[in-house]
């Protein structure tokens, strides 16, 4: 465990990277020329029209409840689409202050955590997982590995006994352990480096490097190196099943005929640092420019972040193999160190039980589309899904 005297320490050695993302939020705060000062749409209104309608098909055809939209175009103006319901028993309007669950967003700041202590010299990202972790499987995967998803070790959100009991009882506390011992009981897709496979297990392993490396559970460390220095009030990472005020209520379909079923509350610990945190619309627009940016590392820790996407060339979701659940595969059209790519943005998505997630920055432009809706299980990403509509139209 690391004392108080190391960790100040590296704040010493490290000025530059704990103060820079208070600049950051500084032009936030004091809307200095640059940020999004305007607290009402500004967007063309015919742009503005034109992906309202997306919106609208999107959410008629996949029968969404509720979503939350912001797109964010520096020197063109903003968009923030409040549409559907956050409770579908009383019908309250869903508002862009609602929390909602983000799912895999998550692995962006687990992944971030994992670049800072690279940085900082207490971990390697060439670092075999068996250092941390022997008994684990494909242990002579490193850590890079698991970050990029080449580890080729099983995802256990695949396995079906496990969705049965999660499905059956959410409010049951999981170890992080206990999560990878699900994923040990499945034979691994690959062997390390050998191919690509989206694997939660993976970001539940980083989080538990994370906390064995500093001696500080992994939400803390989120909140401390992340979440408190980019000023977002809205985020936490839980220990509970409770959501901050405002929320709105997240819904799934487990069976059509029974319909939309009401999962708001479910243990985070089920996803642990691949998927248990909450977020809004606001702080994830702050929080995609940072991670599009690279606001929280050093530029040279940055550029490999960037340089690690690439293609998806070898996707494993196309196996039939009868034996396994269906695979769960994000249609990232490039992948990389906690980062994914789609139509040339960057960024990560999410889905958790009952909500799904998009968090995507143009480098180019500075732009940024956050998409938030409260449904779960519908057969397809929505968010997307509208993200790449959005996408042909703003490139």
């Amino acid at each position: 465990m690391l004392d108080m005297n190391i960790k100040n320490l590296k704040r010493l050695v490290y000025p530059f990277k704990y103060i820079a993302p208070y600049l950051f939020l500084i032009c936030i705060l004091f809307l200095a020329p640059g940020c999004d000062s305007n607290n009402k749409n500004s967007l063309d209104p015919e742009l503005a029209e034109r992906l309202k309608q997306i919106l609208t098909n999107n959410m008629e055809e996949f029968g969404i409840p509720g979503a939350l939209v912001g797109v964010w175009i520096p020197g063109e103006g903003r968009l923030i689409i409040e549409q559907g319901v956050s409770n579908i028993e009383n019908n309250e309007a869903i508002v862009k202050e609602d929390h909602m669950r983000v799912g895999s967003v998550t692995k962006s700041f687990t992944v971030t955590v994992i670049l800072q202590l690279a940085e900082e010299g207490l971990i390697d990202l060439n670092d075999p997982l068996n250092k941390f972790f022997p008994e684990i499987e494909n242990s002579a995967a490193t850590v890079g590995e698991l970050a990029n998803m080449r580890s080729g070790i099983f995802n256990y959100t695949e396995d079906n006994d496990f969705v049965l009991e999660l499905i059956q009882n959410l409010l049951r506390k999981w170890l992080p352990q206990q999560l990878v011992d699900v994923a040990d009981r499945n034979a691994p897709y690959f062997p390390p480096d050998g191919g690509w496979h989206y694997s939660n297990t993976n970001t539940v392993i980083l989080g538990m490097i994370i906390e064995q490396v500093t001696g500080n559970f992994v939400g803390d460390e989120i909140q401390e190196r992340i979440i408190e220095p980019l000023g977002l009030g809205g985020t936490i990472y839980p220990t509970l099943p409770d959501i901050p005020d405002p929320f709105s209520r997240g819904y799934a379909e487990f069976d059509p005929e029974v319909g939309l079923m009401d999962v708001t509350f479910s243990d985070p610990s089920a996803s642990a640092g691949s998927g248990a945190m909450i977020s809004t619309l606001s702080d994830l627009r702050i929080w995609g420019e940072a991670l599009g940016r690279g606001t929280l590392l050093n530029k040279e820790t940055w550029q490999v972040q960037i340089n690690s996407l690439s293609p998806i060339v070898f996707d494993p979701c196309d196996d039939d193999d009868p034996e396994r659940a269906k695979r769960e595969c994000p249609e990232y059209d490039k992948y990389g160190l906690g980062i994914g790519e789609l139509n040339g943005w960057i960024g990560h998505t999410g889905e958790y039980i009952g909500y799904t997630a998009l968090v995507m920055f143009e480098p180019k432009s500075g732009s940024v589309v956050v998409i938030l809706m409260n449904i779960f299980g519908v057969g397809e990403h929505v968010p997307t899904k509208v993200f790449r509509e959005y996408a042909e139209i703003l490139n």
